[in-house]
This record gives C-alpha cells, structure tokens and sequence, in this order.
C-alpha cells in the first residue's frame, strides 16, 4: 500500500488554515477568532456547562481551556458560576454579550459547511466524517497515552 501521509497530511493542514482564515475573517468584529469559536458554540448549546466536560468533548488540555476561559471573560463572553452543593465545581454560561457572536459561529458553519460539500455526496460526507473521527480517535488515544505517561499518571 501506498504512503498516503503526505498528502493526508498536507490536505489536513490546508483545511486547517483555510478554515482558520475564514473563520477569523467571519468573526473580526466580535474579539474571538479560530481559537475560540469553539468554546463559544459549546456554551451556546451547553448552557452551564463545567470545564471538566468541555475538556473532555472538546479534547483540549486543561491549561489550553482555562485560557480561553481567562480571555472569553476577559471579553465579558462567558460568566462563571460556582455550584451551590460542590465550591469545586464550576459552570460557564454565555453573557448577552457573546451572543451575537454564537449566532455568528452558526451562521459560518453553515455556509463553510455548503461550500466544502459542494459536489460531495452525503454518503461520502459520511463516510469522511467517520473516517476522520477514527483518525482523531487514534491519535488522541497516543497522545493522551503518553501525555499520562510522562506524567506519571
């Protein structure tokens, strides 16, 4: 069989890039880009959600996360709640604010989505949906392995 890395690899960065760059222009006026849009969705669909769970639906690390956090409330986004019952837990929830810019988000998933399927079949849509899900299933696995191993976990 073939070595397909290379290419997989370079369509994946390109993808990357590009989304970065339409996202970061679809966003210009709301003080988040890329990095946080998604954060911002979450909350928009998870109102209340804790940290725990968005790093582990997101897959980000813990330290990644509460930057992000730091910065959507630095930009008065998001507020955080301590629960009643558990001091240690927290819940995140999107201000008014931040609300233009959720429906923003939404408004650029789908017009990025309709123009990446254009001339794609929904089986085929499918089919890299969970191909790419399998792919990110795999290296997360590897990753976070040696993450725990190094340490010490």
């Amino acid at each position: 069989m073939k070595d397909h890395f290379s290419n997989i690899g370079r369509y994946v960065s390109i993808f990357d890039r590009l989304m970065k760059m339409y996202y970061d222009r679809g966003l210009s006026a709301f003080e988040i880009g890329w990095g946080q849009q998604f954060y911002v969705e979450y909350l928009y669909d998870h109102p209340g959600a804790s940290p725990q769970e968005m790093v582990e639906t997101i897959r980000v690390d813990k330290a990644t996360l509460t930057k992000i956090i730091k910065k959507l409330t630095e930009v008065g986004y998001i507020r955080v709640i301590v629960d009643e019952r558990d001091r240690r837990v927290k819940h995140l929830y999107l201000t008014e604010r931040a609300i233009p810019a959720a429906k923003q988000i939404k408004k650029i998933h789908a017009n990025f989505y309709e123009t990446f399927r254009a001339g794609i079949s929904p089986e085929e849509l499918t089919l890299v949906e969970q191909t790419l899900q399998q792919m990110a299933d795999n290296i997360n696995r590897k990753v976070w392995h040696r993450m725990e191993e190094h340490h010490g976990e």
